[in-house]
């Protein structure tokens, strides 16, 4: 917006300073021009005066030596006719050409000289200027004098130089002394706004936009405000739906099992009780997921440097005895801006799901950290805590779709579980600014379409 904003004002900043350019200009231009008329009109009188003897006696001498020296120091030429318009003396280069004859033609009828056009740089043109010859009303001849216009179009372009020079430094100093402060100004509560919505798209429920500035960015920094409490509200209302709903429903579960333990103890076949135990124990390990899921975003988290290579290998450690090969490689210590409880929920949802969907696999786990920040702007990086098994994998259809709230592979609907785990896993890391990257294994001697990669990026500490 401030580009279009600078767009918009320089045009009409040089609209303005060509309004007020243009007049001066023109006003110098036509000064100049007339200041040479004027000069040229005396010359004009004082020769005639001394034609007039010329042409009366025969003895131009004088005349012309006073020609030839006029000629030398300003330049063009000087015509002297006589009544029936035969040259007495030409001094100068020779004009022959419709100009000239008009000029002679005018002073011959006694007529005043126009005033010449305006003298501009980009017209090369030169100045008539002519005077009849004579004593009361007899006309004995007439002078005209062809005056180059060179200095004044030079005076003139200069002028033009000098002023397009300072229009140019007046609008730089303007655009980067005056409009661009005014803009940044003026833009400062949009900028304000877009940092309040950063945040509060990245969790931050709490975020709200500050009401200054002119009158249309505070009602819109008002609804967007208006905007924040719906939203806050309308989550904290959906977490307070799942919330009271696994919470009631956990009691009747949890009843519900006991009397069927009972009928167990009552003598009926425990064969037949045993798939229904199964279903109870999936439906309360559904409702405490959802319980978990309820709480995500509730609270806002503040990651905190953690060693992620220290939890990760004492997570592994624990699971240890479900693998019949585990392997961690890990340096001594990988520093990330999270916190504990979320590492060890994220590896407990990784290396459960490997054990259920990839039994009797190899599972590897590896903890790195980044070399660099890639995006060049010198950040301290990501790490990455990867997961990954030799199990038969996901259908490339699926992979896509992990993650999102009970989503089960193709392949893995009759495994134990809640479709849970992995969504927890992924809303845990949004609120430690982290993501989670699904793909294939790729592991070295396996399978290159089989095993599944699950990976914890993490901002770096």
């Amino acid at each position: 917006m401030r580009r279009r904003i600078l767009v918009i004002a320089l045009p009409l900043l040089t609209m303005l300073l060509l309004a007020l350019m243009v007049p001066l200009l023109a006003a110098y231009a036509a000064d100049r021009t007339q200041d040479q008329f004027v000069g040229r009109l005396g010359d004009v009188a004082r020769f005639a005066v001394l034609a007039e003897d010329a042409i009366e006696t025969d003895e131009t001498a004088t005349l012309s030596s006073e020609l030839r020296r006029y000629t030398e120091v300003y330049g063009g030429s000087v015509i002297v006719v006589d009544a029936n318009r035969k040259p007495v003396l030409v001094a100068g280069e020779r004009v022959d050409g419709a100009a000239a004859e008009a000029a002679v033609t005018r002073a011959l009828t006694g007529a005043t000289t126009e005033a010449p056009d305006t003298a501009w740089p980009w017209r090369r043109h030169d100045m008539l200027v002519g005077s009849p010859v004579g004593r009361d009303a007899q006309v004995l001849g007439a002078v005209v004098v062809v005056a180059p216009t060179d200095s004044a179009r030079a005076d003139v372009a200069l002028r033009l130089g000098l002023m397009a020079a300072v229009a140019l430094a007046t609008l730089l100093l303007t655009a980067y002394g005056v409009i661009r402060p005014l803009v940044g100004w003026v833009l400062r509560p949009v900028h304000a706004l877009d940092r309040t919505a950063t945040r509060l798209s990245s969790g931050d429920m709490t975020a709200r936009a500050s009401e200054t500035g002119p009158s249309e960015l505070r009602d819109l920094a008002r609804s967007f405000n208006d905007m924040a409490d719906s939203v806050e509200a309308s989550q904290a209302q959906q977490r307070e739906l799942v919330a009271d709903a696994a919470h009631q429903l956990g009691n009747p579960l949890t009843a519900l099992r006991l009397r069927v333990e009972n009928l167990a103890s009552d003598g009926v076949d425990h064969d037949d009780l045993e798939p229904v135990l199964d279903e109870t124990d999936r439906l309360s390990a559904t409702v405490e997921s959802l319980l978990h899921l309820s709480q995500v975003g509730a609270i806002q988290v503040r990651p905190e440097p953690v060693d992620v290579a220290a939890l990760v290998r004492h997570r592994c450690q624990m699971w240890a005895p479900v693998f019949a090969d585990l392997e961690v490689s890990s340096p001594p210590s990988v520093m990330a801006l999270a916190s504990a409880e979320v590492i060890d929920t994220a590896m407990d949802a990784l290396l459960d799901n490997a054990a259920k969907f990839a039994p009797g696999s190899p599972v590897s786990v590896t903890v790195e950290r980044a070399a660099q920040d890639t995006t060049g702007e010198g950040g301290p990086g990501t790490v990455r805590v990867r997961v990954a098994d030799r199990g038969p994998g996901l259908h490339p259809d699926d992979v896509a779709k992990v993650g999102a709230r009970f989503f089960r592979g193709r392949a893995h609907q009759n495994v134990p579980g809640t479709g849970l785990g992995l969504a927890i896993v992924r809303a845990r890391l949004a609120d430690c600014g982290g993501e989670l990257e699904v793909g294939p294994a790729s592991s070295p001697g396996a399978d290159p379409t089989g095993g599944l990669a699950v990976t914890l990026v993490l901002p770096a500490a």
